[in-house]
């Protein structure tokens, strides 16, 4: 017994704080044991109907109630989809295979009365008919799903481990960034978060492997022999070298695996375009001639690089996800706008493009933004807040936050090596965020990156993030890019204006928006049209640099129906942006441009 009223040698007090320490690692110890054994089994219960089904098994239940939510909507595309919507047949059994009565208390989540049952099974059909990056399909010899629409969490055990088996038809292939378990179609994942950012893909696809700093990746491409041997080693070899420099940035790779999924055939919803996961990526590319190593390894490059940008690199916001909810966030423009700019300076550093597009992207970023009218009544971080009420969809007044960040990053990296005579740059401030952020468990704010790049320059950023970020102030374009020995060149240029806004769907362009007493709307064409013929070729193939003001012969389908239409383009006026080096850059200047510009 220790008597706090007598006086207490130090020793003693160290023996007491030891031992307090010794029993809560028991007891932590305790809880460890008691964790979930929850076990997860996806077959195709009706292929004809396009269902899933999927079965829960969780034992070691040591509590009168559990809680199971289902995610309403998938990291990465901000959009409540509400997954629930897609369940058919949700029941709830003990070990004996008796009934037990679920009870729904949010949209997407069910209470479970175990009253002292250990052992419970939880069945479901899933309605699978709808291919895109953030929704499930079954097809004839394919099926495809991400775990976030499959698998439920329960709550209170994100942390704890799972297994995942797969029963496919007889004769297909599967392929998951998950851990296998050692048994056939069998993974395991570490955690719930890994668990359902983990696609899958299986059925009758070209599967690649190719070796990375001595870990296994792999191209599966959907349909079979759409995308050739020659293409496919082209590929692999490019995104192998942009991996490369990537994992330069940040001293190697943080995963055991990793997969390229890609179908070569457009998404069947608003969900098209590519999507990063965990240690996967998933993409939507052309078929056919129109599909090129050269044409789809920048978005290759780009999803490759979330990997550390906002699936480790989180905002604070995000850290850990509500998937039962929006998850807003100031920080976008970061996470997505800088993994823009990265992706443009992975394939430079992988040798992959020349120096000539670099420094050209850098410029169309910067036209993107100041051609936008947008960008003097929203700033980065409210274009960043406000992507969820219409990610997918057209806003009536918006600005790209992935263009609005990838400007910042140019005009950020090149501020840095100038604060610091060419000794920094914003990889270092990557750096900062993976081991101190990520590393140690924890999102960043803007606060954070702040203080960062103040004490990597010496210099206080506060008036660059409230002015550029916060603000709508235009940047002093000329003086930063001097910094690097850089002239920002303007030029008013003209381009056709269609009027509609569309999305790749099926073999054509469907309209996702019309302007008013725009070219589009005087041709009568109408929301959900879909726009298959362009001149009698196919929309993506036809040259319309120098249409405005001709006469162009469209075919779309109306509900169904084929019909003709006749449109005249109009013309829109931009300025065009260039970067020049200067001719008598300083020695200075040139310095940092050569910093800058290093492989």
């Amino acid at each position: 017994m220790l008597h706090m009223n007598q006086p207490t040698h130090p020793s003693r007090i160290l023996q007491f704080l030891f031992f307090l320490g010794f029993v809560s690692a028991l007891l932590a110890g305790n809880v460890a044991a008691r964790q979930l054994d929850i076990r997860y089994t996806v077959s195709i219960a009706d292929a004809a109907k396009r269902q899933f089904h999927v079965k829960t098994e969780i034992s070691g239940i040591k509590q009168q109630q559990l809680d199971l939510s289902l995610p309403a909507w998938a990291p990465g595309w901000y959009v409540i989809e509400n997954y629930g919507k897609n369940i058919l047949r949700f029941t709830v059994s003990d070990a004996t295979g008796k009934r037990i009565q679920p009870r729904m208390i949010k949209k997407q989540i069910w209470r479970i009365d175990t009253n002292g049952q250990e052992k419970i099974n939880i069945d479901f059909d899933y309605r699978a008919d709808v291919l895109g990056l953030n929704q499930a399909k079954i097809g004839d010899d394919f099926a495809f799903f991400t775990g976030i629409q499959l698998f439920l969490e329960p709550l209170g055990y994100r942390n704890n481990p799972s297994t995942l088996r797969i029963d496919p038809p007889a004769g297909w292939t599967l392929i998951s960034p998950l851990e296998p378990a050692g048994q056939p179609n069998t993974f395991r994942a570490a955690d719930y978060d890994t668990l359902v950012d983990a696609p899958l893909l299986m059925g009758n696809f070209d599967l690649t492997e190719f070796q990375v700093e001595g870990k296994p990746h792999y191209f599966a491409a959907y349909p079979a022999g759409v995308f050739n041997s020659e293409k496919t080693q082209r590929f692999t070899e490019m995104l192998g070298r942009t991996i490369q420099a990537q994992s330069a940035i940040f001293g190697g790779l943080p995963y055991q695996r990793y997969v390229a999924f890609y179908f070569f055939r457009p998404a069947e919803s608003n969900a098209g375009g590519a999507l990063e996961h965990l240690n996967s990526y998933v993409a939507f590319a052309p078929a056919g001639a129109n599909s090129t190593p050269e044409s789809i390894i920048g978005t290759g490059s780009h999803e490759f690089f979330h990997l550390w940008n906002v699936k480790r690199i989180r905002p604070a916001e995000m850290w850990p996800y509500d998937y039962t909810r929006e998850n807003e966030t100031p920080l976008l423009w970061f996470s997505e706008g800088f993994t823009n700019y990265y992706g443009v300076l992975a394939t430079y550093r992988a040798g992959i493009t020349g120096k000539e597009q670099f420094i050209a992207a850098a410029a169309r970023a910067a036209a993107g933004v100041e051609n936008t009218e947008a960008r003097h009544y929203i700033s980065p971080a409210d274009s960043s807040v406000s992507t969820w009420l219409g990610y997918d969809t057209p806003l009536a007044f918006g600005i790209s936050y992935y263009t609005q960040g990838q400007n910042l990053a140019a005009l950020l990296d090149l501020s840095i090596r100038n604060d610091t005579d060419g000794k920094s740059s914003l990889d270092d401030l990557l750096r900062i965020l993976y081991n101190e952020h990520y590393r140690r468990g924890r999102g960043f704010t803007s606060d954070d990156l702040i203080a960062h790049l103040n004490k990597i320059t010496g210099k206080d950023y506060r008036a660059f993030f409230d002015d550029y970020v916060f603000g709508v102030k235009v940047p002093d374009y000329d003086k930063i890019f001097g910094y690097a020995g850089l002239r920002l060149e303007r030029k008013n240029q003209f381009t056709p204006d269609f009027g509609f806004s569309a999305r790749a769907r099926g073999q054509g362009l469907t309209l996702t928006g019309v302007e008013p007493a725009g070219a589009a709307a005087e041709a009568g064409l109408r929301t959900g049209d879909t726009i298959i013929k362009i001149d009698g070729v196919s929309p993506f193939e036809a040259r319309l640099g120098d249409s405005a003001g001709k006469t162009l012969t469209l075919v779309v389908i109306r509900s169904g129906q084929e019909m003709e239409v006749k449109l005249i383009p109009k013309s829109r006026s931009y300025v065009e942006y260039n970067l020049v080096e200067s001719e008598n850059a300083t020695p200075r200047q040139i310095n940092i441009r050569e910093g800058w510009l290093k492989r």
